[in-house]
C-alpha cells in the first residue's frame, strides 16, 4: 500500500468540504468572524491618545499666560477648559472629568521675561498608567513650543534645531500598525477553532474510528482534514488585508509572495496546533479551554499585538519565541509598512518553519498513537 495516495486524500478532502458547507456554523467563523473582529478591533484599539481634557487655572492671566494655554489647545492632544480655584483640580481629576490640571502661577510672565524659568504646576491623574507617560511627553513638546512663542524667538536661530521625522508612518497612525496584526489573531481563531471542534465532533460521533478503519494512511487523514481549513483560514487573511487596504487605508510596500509564503507557514503551524489539540483531547468542551489557552491568548498577549515583546521580561520572551504568532505578526507589520526583502527576514521565517514542523511531527506521531 502507498504510503500516501492523492486519490484517497482528495475523498477525504471532498467529504470535509461538503460538510463545511452544510455547516452554517463554520462558514460564519469562516468568513463572517474575520469581518466583525477587524472592523470592530481595527476602529477600536487606538494607541495615540487625544482630545485629553485638561482643566486649568490662570492665576497670571496675562499675554504669555494666555499664550502658554492657547498653545494646548491648539493641538489636538489637549482640550483646556478654565477652573475657578486650583484646588477645583484634585477634584475634577478625581471625579474622572480631567486627565490633568494645568496651575499657572501669578508670578509667570515676569519670571520667563526675565530669564528665569517660569514654574507651571501639573497635575495628571496617575491611575491610568498606560497613558501617563504619552501625556508627560505630549506636554514636554508643547511646553517647547510655547516657551518659543512666549519668547518670540526664532527656532532657526537656535544653535541646536531637531527636526523629527517618523518613517514608514509619518502620521504615527495607531491603525497602520494594529490591522496587519489582527491577521495573526483571525488566522489562529479560525485555524484553531475550527479544528479543533470539527475534530473533536467526529470523535464524539464515531465518524473518525469509521475513517480509521478504512484503508487511508494517518498523513492521507490529516491532509484531507486539514486542507479545507488551510484555505477558509487563508480566506479569512485575504479579508483581513483587503479591509486593511480599502477601509483602514494601510499602505502595502512589501512582497505579495513573502506575505503569502509567511501566511502559509503559519497557517500550517496552528492548523497542527488544533490538530494536536483534538486528536490528544477528543472531547469538544476539553478542547475549546486548550485552544484558549495554548492558541488563543498566547496570540494576543505575547505576540506583541499589543504589549512589545523586547519590554516584557525575560521568561516571557522566551515563551513567546514558542509561538508563530510573534514572528509572523512581526513579517507581515514589516510587509504592510517598510517592505524589507524576504532575506532580511530570515530569522522570522526560519523559526515559524521550525514551529510547524515540530507541530506536524507531533500530530503524526499523537496520531499514529490513536491507530494503535
Amino acid at each position: 500500500m502507498r504510503f500516501f495516495s492523492r486519490e484517497r486524500a482528495a475523498a477525504i478532502f471532498s467529504k470535509e468540504c461538503k460538510h463545511i458547507l452544510r455547516d452554517p456554523f463554520t462558514l460564519i467563523i469562516a468568513l463572517l468572524l474575520p469581518l466583525a473582529i477587524v472592523l470592530i478591533l481595527g476602529n477600536s484599539i487606538e494607541f495615540n491618545i487625544r482630545s485629553i481634557k485638561m482643566a486649568y487655572y490662570d492665576a497670571d492671566r496675562t499675554e504669555s499666560s494666555r499664550m502658554l494655554i492657547d498653545t494646548f489647545g491648539s493641538s489636538d492632544y489637549f482640550k483646556p477648559y478654565p477652573i475657578d480655584n486650583p484646588d477645583v483640580g484634585f477634584d475634577e481629576i478625581l471625579a474622572e472629568r480631567a486627565r490633568a490640571v494645568l496651575v499657572v502661577p501669578p508670578d509667570f510672565e515676569r519670571e520667563v521675561l526675565a530669564g528665569r524659568t517660569g514654574n507651571v504646576q501639573v497635575m495628571v491623574d496617575g491611575a491610568d498608567n498606560s497613558s501617563i507617560i504619552a501625556i508627560t511627553n505630549y506636554m514636554s513638546t508643547i511646553n517647547t513650543n510655547a516657551a518659543v512663542k512666549i519668547l518670540k524667538m526664532n527656532t532657526s536661530a537656535s544653535p541646536l534645531s531637531f527636526k523629527s521625522r517618523y518613517l514608514f508612518n509619518p502620521e504615527l497612525n495607531s491603525r497602520w500598525f494594529s490591522v496587519p496584526g489582527l491577521s495573526a489573531v483571525i488566522i489562529a481563531l479560525v485555524a484553531i477553532m475550527l479544528t479543533t471542534l470539527t475534530i473533536c465532533r467526529e470523535w464524539e460521533k464515531g465518524s473518525m474510528e469509521m475513517l480509521l478503519s478504512t484503508p487511508a494512511t494517518t498523513l492521507e487523514i490529516i491532509v484531507g482534514k486539514v486542507l479545507p481549513y488551510a484555505i477558509l483560514s487563508f480566506i479569512g487573511f485575504i479579508l483581513v488585508f483587503i479591509v486593511a487596504r480599502t477601509v483602514f487605508g494601510v499602505p502595502f510596500v512589501g512582497s505579495y509572495l513573502t506575505l503569502t509564503l509567511a501566511t502559509l507557514l503559519f497557517i500550517l503551524g496552528y492548523l497542527a496546533m488544533g490538530l494536536f489539540i483534538s486528536v490528544s483531547t477528543h472531547k469538544q468542551e476539553v478542547a475549546i479551554q486548550f485552544a484558549l489557552i495554548v492558541g488563543l491568548l498566547p496570540t494576543v498577549v505575547l505576540s506583541g499585538f499589543v504589549f512589545p515583546v523586547e519590554y516584557m521580561g525575560g521568561i516571557y520572551q522566551a515563551v513567546s519565541d514558542v509561538f508563530p504568532a510573534r514572528f509572523y505578526i512581526e513579517i507581515t507589520r514589516d510587509q504592510f509598512l517598510k517592505g524589507s526583502p524576504i532575506t532580511a527576514l530570515w530569522r522570522q521565517f526560519a523559526a515559524i518553519g521550525a514551529i510547524a514542523v515540530v507541530l506536524l511531527v507531533a500530530c503524526l506521531t499523537r496520531f499514529k498513537r490513536t491507530l494503535e
